[in-house]
């Protein structure tokens, strides 16, 4: 943990969580709750907590991602090159 990137340690970037439309909560993920990690929640292009979204403590900060049908939705490649749409 503490001899990657030439000693000056790792860092660890985690989803908060998807669970939210079930009362999931994020401090129950071991990874969410360590101190090494940095969790990243997610909001809407209407900034706006998705509905998967999960209450977390520990999030440092949200990035764009799919909310609903009616909000915008995320695109990605695969490696083969095929549109992915993340709903």
């Amino acid at each position: 943990m503490f001899q990657g990137r030439h000693g000056r340690g790792l860092i660890y970037i985690w989803a908060s969580g998807n669970g939210g439309h079930r009362g999931d909560n994020c401090e129950c993920d071991g990874y969410v709750s360590s101190p090494y990690t940095l969790s990243i929640s997610a909001t809407t292009t209407s900034m706006r907590s998705p509905y998967y979204v999960e209450s977390c403590p520990s999030t440092m900060a949200a990035t764009f991602s799919s909310g609903g049908y009616n909000e915008g939705q995320i695109v990605s490649l695969s490696p083969t090159g095929i549109s992915v749409v993340h709903v």
